[in-house]
């Protein structure tokens, strides 16, 4: 699996566009402790588009709570991921007053705030073949799925870093892209996992682009 990443890590690099994979994120990591993000409309611009809230669709009423409540994390040292999706979903988020959990972004401002945590999202859950769960399935025990599932990456990608199984990856894009120490070896296998999937999803195993050894 990380073999594939290291062996395909040039043409995944070619699908990366640094203006809008890379730049805005390295914006909204120097800018987070800088500004009040609960009022800096230039800030959740960028983040939304960044990591696609926009795309969601999620109501007004959530986005403004979002913002609110990382900026009120920013001044919070012991912070709980299971106390953040817990306290999203308290919020509507849509104009009808519906509630939907929203794992994903919870984890995705733990990382803005903790970069080095790794992010959750459908990408991810698809390279590790981490467990979809029901339609049907219980809100408590959904939380309870994904924050095991959570648990799993961040022991999986210190053992990824300690080992250095994505180490020759990791360094040709560092090489490339002339990231600094702010975008972190975490972010990078987020990145590379993300353009990996997406870039098989689009046929690039069907045609031969990318091939299993």
């Amino acid at each position: 699996m990380y073999a594939r990443l290291n062996e395909s890590v040039d043409l995944l690099c070619s699908q990366i566009h640094p203006n809008g994979d890379i730049y805005p994120y390295v914006q909204l990591i120097e800018t987070l402790w800088k500004t009040d993000v609960s009022a800096d409309l230039d800030f959740q611009r960028t983040y939304r588009k960044y990591w696609r809230l926009n795309a969601a669709r999620l109501g007004t009423q959530f986005v403004s709570a979002y913002f609110a409540y990382l900026e009120k994390l920013k001044r919070t040292d012991h912070i709980v991921l299971e106390r953040v999706v817990q306290d999203l979903f308290r919020v509507p988020t849509h104009g009808d007053g519906r509630q939907a959990l929203q794992f994903s972004f919870a984890s995705k401002m733990l990382h803005m705030l903790r970069p080095r945590l790794p992010v959750y999202d459908s990408m991810v859950e698809a390279f590790f073949f981490l467990p979809f769960g029901r339609q049907s399935e219980k809100t408590e025990r959904k939380i309870e799925r994904l924050l095991e599932s959570y648990r799993f990456l961040t022991t999986e990608y210190g053992r990824v870093l300690q080992e250095g199984l994505l180490r020759p990856a990791i360094t040709i894009f560092r090489t490339r892209f002339r990231v600094g120490s702010n975008y972190t070896d975490e972010k990078i296998i987020d990145t590379l996992i993300w353009k990996f999937v997406s870039f098989g999803r689009s046929g690039a195993i069907r045609d031969g682009a990318i091939r299993y050894r």
